[in-house]
């Protein structure tokens, strides 16, 4: 499996991706480095109650990103992420496919380094 940080656009380490305060308790958002093309490197960060947890925008069953749009990022009921082409379910915390064609696999984690409010690529690989 190709890890996050050898696709083609995936930011370095010491990327900023703004300041913590703008991602609400339970709330997320995805950024896209590389332009607005098929080739760009998503990811998203989720806010779990003061956490930040970032993970790369693709589906571990087909290498799609999850959603078509921000809000579609979690499920209706609020309890996971979702992949809006199979419909998996991830769990929030660990990333790991909780209902779906690819239940067991998980979403590959990306690392956030916390400094002055400020979110960025950290560097455990």
């Amino acid at each position: 499996m190709t890890q996050w940080y050898e696709q083609r656009h995936a930011p370095p380490v010491g990327t900023s991706l703004g300041g913590a305060d703008e991602i609400l308790p339970g709330g997320v958002r995805e950024f896209r480095f590389g332009g607005d093309t098929p080739f760009a490197f998503r990811l998203f960060v989720y806010n779990d109650n003061g956490i930040f947890r970032a993970y790369w925008n693709s589906c571990p069953h087909f290498d799609v990103p999850l959603n078509h749009t921000t809000e579609e990022l979690i499920s209706s009921d609020g309890q996971h992420f979702l992949c809006m082409t199979h419909y998996a379910r991830f769990d929030k915390s660990s990333g790991q496919c909780v209902e779906g064609p690819c239940e067991g696999e998980f979403l590959q984690g990306i690392p956030l380094q916390v400094e002055d409010n400020q979110l960025s690529i950290g560097t455990n690989r």
